[in-house]
C-alpha cells in the first residue's frame, strides 16, 4: 500500500498542471486526463499510462478537455511548414506532460529546419564535423576521437557540447572520464591530474580507486614522465610484435600503454601487501582461526583494490582466500556433524523422560544449524569462482540439499510437537 501511495503521488505531481477531466480524491490529490468508469473502478488515461482508483476514494470529477484534446485541436490549426511555431507547440506538449508527442513533433520541426538549434537541443542531439548526431552517437564519435589523437577538437568543440545536454551522473562521469584522458594525452598533466581527482570524489568504489591511483600517479610524476622496470604488456616478449613492446626505461604517461604499465604497478603493490597478509594468516589458521580469518579479509580488501586498478589481477589470489576459508569452515562443520551423530546415536541406548528427548532432540537441531550455516557458507564464499571450486560448490551443494535441510526440516517440526506449539 505504501509503495502504491508512493506511486500516485508521483503520478499526481506530474498531471496536476494538465486540463482534462479532473479528478479530486479525498485524500487532496488531483489527477487530470481522460476519465472511464468500470465496475465500480474510475480509469484515468494519463499521456504516460493509465491508472485505476476505486471510486469510494473520489470526492468530485470535473469533466473537461483533455491536454492530448487540446494538443490536437491546435495542431489542426497549426501551420504545418512553420518550424517556429510546431517548436512551440512541442514545448507546450512537454510542459503538459505530452512527451511522446512533444517528441514526435520535435522530429518534425528538425525534418523541416535541420538546423533548428531549439530542436536539436531538446532532441539532444550534437552538431559535429557539420552533422547532428544523437547523443549515443556523439559520445562514441568522441572516443573515436580520442583514440585518434583529435584532442584539441574534443577538448574544445565537441565534448563541452556533448555535457551540456547531460543530465545523468553515470553519463556525466563518462564524459568526464574522456575529458580527463584527452588532457593527459594532450600532456596537460596537472589538468588531467585534477579531473582524475574530481572523478574519484564523484565515483562509485571500483572505479573511484582507479581514478584516484591515476591522480595519485600524475601528482607524483608532475611531468608526466615515468620509469618502467620491465617490459610491458608483461607477456610481451612472447606474444606481442617488437613494435608494440614497451622497453624499460622513461616513457611519457600521454601514451596508454604507458598508463597502463604504471597502474599495473600500483596494482602488484596491493597485490604484493594482500599476499604478505595471507601469509601472516596461514601461520595462525591452526592456533588462531579468528585472527586468521581476520587476516584473510584483510588481504581480501587488498585484492580488491588491486581488481579495481587492473581488473582480474587478483583473481587467483582470491581464489586462494577463499579456499583457506572453507578449509577452516569444513573442520568446524565436521565437527558439528560429529556431534549431531554422537546426539542422534543417544536416541536409542537408554530411555529417557519427554523433557530430556525434547533437550536432546534440541542440541541436535543446533548442532545441525551449525552444519547448515557452515555449508551455505562454503557456497557463499565458493560462488564467485564456479570454473576453480566447483568441487567444493558440488560437495557442499549434495550436503545441504539432500541430507542437511531436510533432516533439519523434520528436527525443528519434531520440537515443536515436543513443546506443544
Amino acid at each position: 500500500m505504501k509503495r502504491l501511495a508512493v506511486i500516485l503521488f508521483v503520478m499526481a505531481m506530474f498531471s496536476a498542471p494538465a486540463g482534462g477531466d479532473r479528478v479530486v480524491l479525498k485524500d487532496g490529490r488531483i489527477f487530470e486526463g481522460t476519465v472511464t468508469e468500470l465496475e465500480g473502478k474510475i480509469l484515468i488515461e494519463l499521456d504516460f499510462g493509465k491508472i485505476s482508483i476505486s471510486a469510494s476514494e473520489i470526492e468530485s470529477i470535473e469533466r473537461g478537455p483533455t491536454p492530448a484534446d487540446r494538443f490536437e485541436s491546435r495542431l489542426i490549426e497549426i501551420d504545418r511548414t512553420d518550424a517556429d511555431a510546431l517548436f512551440e507547440l512541442s514545448e507546450w506538449a512537454k510542459e503538459n506532460g505530452l512527451l511522446r508527442r512533444s517528441e514526435k513533433i520535435l522530429r518534425e520541426v528538425v525534418s523541416i529546419n535541420s538546423d533548428h538549434s531549439g530542436a536539436r537541443r531538446l532532441l539532444k542531439h550534437v552538431k559535429s564535423d557539420g552533422k547532428w548526431l544523437e547523443l549515443p552517437a556523439a559520445i562514441e564519435l568522441a572516443r573515436s576521437k580520442l583514440e585518434a589523437g583529435k584532442h584539441e577538437t574534443l577538448l574544445k568543440q565537441l565534448l563541452p557540447e556533448i555535457e551540456k545536454l547531460l543530465d545523468n551522473p553515470k553519463h556525466k562521469r563518462l564524459i568526464r572520464n574522456l575529458e580527463a584522458h584527452c588532457l593527459l594525452r594532450a600532456k596537460q598533466f596537472d589538468r588531467a591530474r585534477r579531473r582524475f581527482e574530481e572523478l574519484a570524489e564523484k565515483s562509485p568504489a571500483a572505479e573511484s580507486v582507479r581514478y584516484g591511483i591515476i591522480a595519485e600517479i600524475l601528482k607524483i610524476h608532475p611531468n608526466g614522465m615515468y620509469v618502467l622496470t620491465e617490459p610491458y604488456p608483461p607477456t610481451a616478449m612472447l606474444l606481442a610484435s617488437p613494435g608494440k613492446v614497451l622497453k624499460p626505461g622513461p616513457a611519457s604517461l600521454a601514451r596508454p600503454a604507458v598508463l597502463s604499465a604504471a597502474l599495473r604497478d600500483s596494482a602488484k603493490v596491493a597485490v604484493k601487501k594482500g599476499q604478505s597478509l595471507m601469509a601472516e594468516g596461514k601461520t595462525i589458521e591452526s592456533i588462531e582461526p579468528e585472527a586468521a580469518k581476520t587476516k584473510y579479509v584483510l588481504a581480501g580488501k587488498c585484492f580488491d583494490k588491486a581488481d579495481a586498478i587492473v581488473p582480474l589481477i587478483a583473481r587467483s589470489w582470491r581464489v586462494e582466500i577463499a579456499r583457506r576459508r572453507i578449509a577452516m569452515i569444513t573442520k568446524d562443520r565436521d565437527v558439528q556433524a560429529a556431534k549431531y551423530d554422537a546426539l542422534k546415536d543417544e536416541l536409542g541406548k537408554r530411555d529417557m523422560s519427554a523433557s530430556e528427548y525434547a533437550d536432546l532432540v534440541g542440541h541436535m537441531l543446533k548442532a545441525l544449524t551449525r552444519v547448515r550455516s557452515d555449508l551455505e557458507a562454503i557456497l557463499e564464499l565458493a560462488g564467485p569462482y564456479e570454473r576453480e571450486l566447483v568441487l567444493e560448490i558440488t560437495d557442499a551443494t549434495l550436503r545441504l540439499h539432500q541430507s542437511v535441510k531436510p533432516q533439519h526440516e523434520i528436527l525443528k517440526r519434531k520440537l515443536r510437537e515436543l513443546n506443544g506449539k
